[in-house]
C-alpha cells in the first residue's frame, strides 16, 4: 500500500534520468504546455483587438455602409495667364533667277582682253631699279599640236574596208591583172605586203613585207594603190594613221 501512494515519476523525469537536465531539450519539454497555452491566449487577444478596431465606425461619419465619405477642399481659382504668340515674319523674297544668255560669236576683235603680263615678265623690265613705263611684252603664241606623223600598229579601233575582209579580198581578186610575162614563166605565190591608212581613210605609205617577184609585187602594189577609202583606225577617239597588213594571192589556173 505504500507503494501506492508514492509519487509517480513523470515522463519526462523518467526521459532524463541519470542525465544532464541543465540540457536546453529537458527544459523546452518542461515548460511546453505552458508556452503553448501562453501563445493561444496571446493570439486570441490579438485577434480581438483586430476585430474591434475593424468594427469601430466613427460617429461623425455621414457615409452609409459601402459608401466612401470624401471631403473637397477648394482653393483660390488659377486665373490664366495668357501668352501672345510671336510674329509671324513674311519669307523673304525669292532671288530671281539669271536669265542664260547665248554667248554671240562675232568676228570683231575690238573688245578682246589685253594680255596680261607675268610676274618674270615684269620683273625683266626693271632695269638698274628703274622701271621702264612702257614695256614691250611678246605675247605668246597659240601652242602647236603636234601631228603624230609615225603610224601606229595596234590601235583601239583598227582600220576597217567597208563590207570587211570578204568585201577586201573580193575587190582584189576582181582588179588583179595577172603580168602575162610571169603567166608564161609560171610565177606564182602570195605576196604580203602592208600599207598605212591615214587620218582620212585614203592608202598612204606601202611596203612588201614577203615578195615572190618583182613582176607579181608591183601588180600587187597597184591594185592596193586603188583601194578605196577604209573606216580609219581611232586612238581615244582621234582618228590616226594605222598599219594594216594584205595578202595578195598570185594563182595560175590550168583549166
Amino acid at each position: 500500500m505504500k507503494r501506492n501512494n508514492e509519487k509517480v515519476p513523470e515522463f519526462d523525469e523518467i526521459i532524463f534520468e541519470n542525465r544532464n537536465k541543465s540540457y536546453g531539450a529537458y527544459y523546452l519539454r518542461k515548460h511546453y504546455k505552458s508556452a503553448t497555452s501562453i501563445s493561444i491566449l496571446g493570439a486570441i487577444a490579438l485577434s480581438t483587438l483586430l476585430i474591434l478596431a475593424l468594427s469601430f465606425t466613427p460617429e461623425k461619419g455621414k457615409a452609409s455602409p459601402g459608401e466612401i465619405a470624401v471631403t473637397l477642399v477648394m482653393s483660390d481659382p488659377v486665373k490664366p495667364v495668357y501668352v501672345k504668340p510671336p510674329e509671324l515674319k513674311a519669307p523673304p523674297a525669292l532671288t530671281k533667277a539669271v536669265k542664260y544668255l547665248k554667248p554671240v560669236v562675232t568676228d570683231d576683235t575690238s573688245k578682246v582682253t589685253k594680255f596680261t603680263p607675268s610676274t618674270d615678265q615684269i620683273i625683266e623690265t626693271v632695269q638698274n631699279g628703274n622701271v621702264i613705263d612702257n614695256p614691250t611684252v611678246i605675247e605668246p603664241s597659240d601652242p602647236v599640236i603636234p601631228v603624230e606623223t609615225k603610224p601606229f600598229i595596234r590601235v583601239e579601233e583598227m582600220p576597217e574596208f567597208p563590207g570587211g575582209l570578204p568585201a577586201l579580198l573580193k575587190f582584189v581578186g576582181e582588179n588583179l591583172i595577172y603580168p602575162p610575162e610571169a603567166e608564161r614563166n609560171n610565177i606564182q605565190g602570195r605576196v604580203t605586203l602592208k600599207f598605212v591608212v591615214n587620218p582620212d581613210g585614203s592608202i598612204g605609205t606601202i611596203e612588201i613585207i614577203r615578195g615572190v617577184d618583182p613582176l607579181l609585187d608591183t601588180e600587187a602594189v597597184r591594185v592596193v594603190k586603188t583601194l578605196p577609202k577604209f573606216k580609219p583606225g581611232r586612238q581615244r577617239g582621234i582618228p590616226v594613221p594605222v598599219w594594216f597588213s594584205l595578202p595578195v594571192f598570185f594563182q595560175i589556173n590550168n583549166n
